[in-house]
């Protein structure tokens, strides 16, 4: 897959979240997400697979660029996705009708961790020559 159309579709994709934040933000639009409260667990998956989705694509968009510290490569991408997910998390304190939540913070973390690491592999095996 060219360049290209991974920005595209990380471009999209971050739309998509954008806007499910926004209307979990927006006092009057909150219930439009209420539908998942039967389902066990269904936020925590949720979390996992959208925080997830973020750190693949951006990670395939940065062409699995890394930095090094204290011997470890790191992702870039990765730590973008888990700087602006940790901000909009703690955000959530001061927002009227959400809760800051760990157990969302550790599944975001998890998700962007497993799916940047599924970025780089995909990258390194299948796209470095795109």
């Amino acid at each position: 897959m060219r360049s290209d159309k991974i920005k595209i579709i990380a471009a999209i994709y971050f739309s998509i979240i954008a806007a499910i934040v926004i209307l979990a933000d927006v006092k009057s639009t909150q219930y439009l997400l209420r539908f998942s409260g039967g389902i066990p667990y269904f936020d925590k998956i949720a979390h996992f697979l959208l925080m997830g989705g973020f750190s693949f694509f951006v990670n395939l968009t940065f062409r699995g660029k890394e930095f090094s510290l204290w011997n470890f490569r790191y992702l870039q991408g990765t730590l973008i996705v888990l700087l602006i997910v940790t901000i909009e998390e703690f955000s959530q304190i001061y927002v009227a009708g959400r809760t800051f939540d760990a157990g969302d913070l550790a599944a975001d973390y998890a998700g962007i961790f497993i799916f940047g690491e599924a970025a780089r592999f995909i990258y390194q095996k299948y796209l470095i020559r795109c």
